[in-house]
């Protein structure tokens, strides 16, 4: 006589939550985007970036993970394991800095239909800030970790 034993797939709910709703690979995503717009906009100057990589349509397909990254940040933010308070406030920021960010691409990106604001209202030293930014912005998303 053999038994066997029922195994149970866990729902497509449970998969999603205990990824954490791919909140690290929408950002990590939605980040590296930017970086590589704003290292264009460095190299090669504000003419050719927006010409061929700042365009209206680019803005779009940013705005799919960025929109996606805020609202499942939000989701996930009770479970994400901090290792300190500061590693706490800069995942809080984070999520401001990607939450904010979603309406102004919407207005400029989608509504407007134009994205020579960035580049009038953010000057290129701007993008200098961005980088130290983005570099700790990718390295807490790489190493973030989740509770069930």
């Amino acid at each position: 006589m053999t038994t066997t034993d029922v195994v149970q797939r866990p729902s497509i709910h449970a998969f999603y939550r205990r990824h954490g709703y791919f909140f690290r690979e929408a950002a990590m995503l939605t980040i590296a985007m930017g970086f590589c717009m704003h290292l264009y906009r460095v190299v090669f100057g504000d003419d050719a970036a927006l010409q061929y990589v700042m365009t209206p349509t680019t803005d779009k397909v940013l705005l799919v993970p960025m929109t996606y990254a805020a609202v499942a940040g939000i989701l996930l933010a009770r479970r994400v394991e901090f290792a300190n308070t500061p590693h706490k406030i800069f995942f809080t920021w984070s999520l401001v800095y990607i939450g904010l960010s979603v309406p102004m691409h919407v207005y400029f990106g989608v509504i407007r239909d134009n994205v020579d604001f960035y580049f009038d209202f953010f000057a290129v030293w701007f993008s200098y800030l961005l980088f130290p930014f983005y570099a700790a912005l990718l390295t807490m998303f790489f190493k973030l970790r989740y509770r069930n």
